[in-house]
């Protein structure tokens, strides 16, 4: 069944990683995903087709994190240790726009991102909350995503993301079910996006793979 949650337009309700918006974490760093909000509908006629279908921020907020380096332990004790500070924008609210501005508002870039012993002392203290810590040896619920759908330039800007759950990395989906939703395409047509979505989760040392929806056409 579809994620039952009712949707008001506007920002919804994400968890992301603090890195990329793959679910990935680069080596050296700590896993860390935290709750955003991001622009993924608009209202009928708010948008035009095409390029500029698309529904991405008009205001943001920072949320900036700080992390140490996962081989700090490991260092010789005359060698300094390691942190970094990253950006995630928070879409506070959402207009249209292009696909490309909507990719440079959901993480900041920042050329060199490694910061002080002083200045990470000072500041985790204002992370956010990292919600890995939230399946640790027990069953536990998955979080909600959007995805693209793969053929995202040909759908109407209504239907450009779909909404499912996924366990976080680290666990294992216990159960999990599959349903298809059906999506205006620009030319008239209707498509279908088959979703999978993972019901419950156990935290578990494999890999867990992310499900991505695909369009099939009527």
């Amino acid at each position: 069944m579809p994620i039952s949650d009712s949707f008001v337009l506007g920002p919804q309700r994400e968890l992301v990683s603090i890195y990329n918006d793959e679910f990935l974490t680069p080596l050296s760093r700590p896993q860390y995903f935290i709750e955003v909000y991001r622009c993924v509908e608009v209202k009928v006629g708010d948008c035009f087709s095409g390029k500029h279908g698309y529904p991405v921020a008009k205001t943001t907020a920072e949320i900036e994190i700080v992390v140490p380096d996962t081989t700090n332990k490991d260092r010789d004790s005359s060698d300094k240790n390691k942190f970094y500070k990253y950006v995630v924008y928070n879409h506070t609210s959402c207009k249209c726009g292009t696909l490309k501005f909507r990719d440079g508002t959901l993480y900041k870039t920042i050329t060199n991102n490694e910061v002080s012993e002083a200045d990470y002392k000072a500041k985790y203290r204002k992370n956010p909350v990292n919600l890995i810590h939230r399946c640790h040896s027990h069953v536990c619920n998955p979080q909600r995503r959007y995805s693209l759908v793969s053929e995202h330039t040909n759908v109407i800007p209504k239907s450009k993301y779909v909404a499912y759950q996924q366990c976080l990395p680290g666990s294992v989906a216990l159960e999990k079910n599959n349903y298809n939703i059906s999506v205006k395409m620009i030319s008239g047509g209707v498509g279908i996006v088959s979703v999978l979505n993972d019901i419950s989760c156990q935290a578990y040392d494999g890999e867990n793979v992310e499900q991505c929806p695909k369009i099939e056409r009527d």
